[in-house]
């Protein structure tokens, strides 16, 4: 990514660290936890590290592991580290004078928290709401970035079940889609969804050895990540001859995710696009089995401000980029969802995981 963006996006945290005279902003990845918000900030990734954004200039805390990489792809000052990351931190923090300093208190361990509290004349503020506004927003870096994602799922996607024999596990299926997304360049995102016949009843149903067999239908809902950032999809094929009350379904659920994106727009509420598809369902005595959200924020984590749910009253703002996922499950009989990703863009949305048609497949 173009340094000079990361360097505005530090900026931008000092602007928010002068409204409330704060002197530093820190960011501590540990054993690959958060390793996000230090990649967002200094576009360095790895399983352990430390930035601290001073008003006047920043130091990235990096072991030897990390310090060729850091300096080569970050902007910032990188200092190796000398004994533990909270140990190098209390002392930068001390040799900047910082007192007043802000910390992702919802990525921090309690034990981390405790022991950087520990050093002298600091006041810990927790800052998780400054990092969520600041990554809420999307530049054209980042959708460029999940549209490369969603293009490379989708040739994935295409390849793999052209691929498909009748009696493959659903295990099968999941290891072929993964090498396929590495084929074509792309990271697996996150844990897959493979589920198939009555198992599609389960919105978060892992691949099992279970094999697909003629007639039943598959939910997949995978990811693929590039350059850090995600794309979140979910489809459905049947093998051979689709089970016509899926295939109604799944028309039905296309019409609520159609109902759903038009609304797409700033200053919406998430609350007013989740009705748009609850209603469709329900017109057709299908709303009892819509049994979560209808999406969620989507960037460099899977789940991002905003959210589009009957508990969420978020207003889109320009720059989101949202899930759009509406589904059924009845148990018993089994499920579907269909969901794509969308950029908020002034007087509607654009779907950035158009390259993959939203059909009900049949292999």
């Amino acid at each position: 990514m173009s340094k000079d963006y990361i360097i505005n996006r530090a900026q931008r945290i000092r602007q928010e660290m002068l409204k409330t005279g704060a002197d530093a902003f820190v960011v501590l990845t540990e054993e690959g936890f958060n390793w996000e918000t230090l990649y967002y900030l200094s576009d360095f990734r790895g399983t352990s590290g430390a930035l601290v954004i001073y008003r006047d200039t920043a130091e990235l805390i990096l072991d030897n592991r990390y310090i060729e990489q850091g300096e080569n792809s970050s902007p910032h000052r990188v200092v190796a580290q000398k004994r533990s990351l909270t140990d190098d931190l209390i002392e930068s923090l001390s040799a900047h004078s910082a007192e007043k300093i802000f910390c992702e208190a919802s990525k921090t361990t309690h034990a981390t928290w405790e022991k950087l509290s520990t050093a002298s004349k600091t006041r810990w503020s927790d800052g998780t709401y400054i990092i969520s506004e600041l990554r809420r927003s999307k530049d054209r870096h980042e959708t460029g970035y999940i549209e490369k994602a969603a293009e490379i799922a989708a040739d994935a996607f295409l390849q793999t079940i052209e691929n498909v024999k009748h009696g493959m596990t659903e295990k099968e299926f999941e290891a072929l889609l993964n090498f396929n997304i590495c084929k074509f360049g792309g990271e697996t995102g996150f844990d897959m969804i493979v589920a198939s016949g009555s198992r599609s009843f389960m919105p978060h149903g892992r691949a099992t050895c279970k094999e697909m067999a003629e007639g039943e239908w598959v939910t997949v809902d995978f990811g693929v990540r590039y350059m850090g950032y995600l794309c979140d999809i979910t489809r459905n094929f049947s093998l051979g001859v689709a089970d016509s009350r899926a295939a109604e379904y799944h028309n039905i659920i296309l019409r609520a995710h159609e109902e759903a994106a038009k609304a797409l727009s700033p200053g919406i509420n998430g609350r007013e696009v989740y009705k748009k598809a609850w209603d469709v369902l329900e017109s057709m005595g299908l709303g009892r089995y819509f049994t979560h959200g209808l999406g969620h924020g989507l960037g460099i984590e899977l789940h991002e401000p905003p959210y589009l749910s009957s508990r969420y009253s978020y207003e889109l703002k320009a720059g989101d980029v949202v899930t759009v996922e509406p589904g059924i499950y009845i148990e018993g009989w089994g499920g579907l969802r269909l969901e794509d990703n969308y950029l908020i863009i002034d007087g509607g949305a654009k779907r950035l995981t158009e390259k993959l048609d939203q059909s009900f497949y049949s292999v």
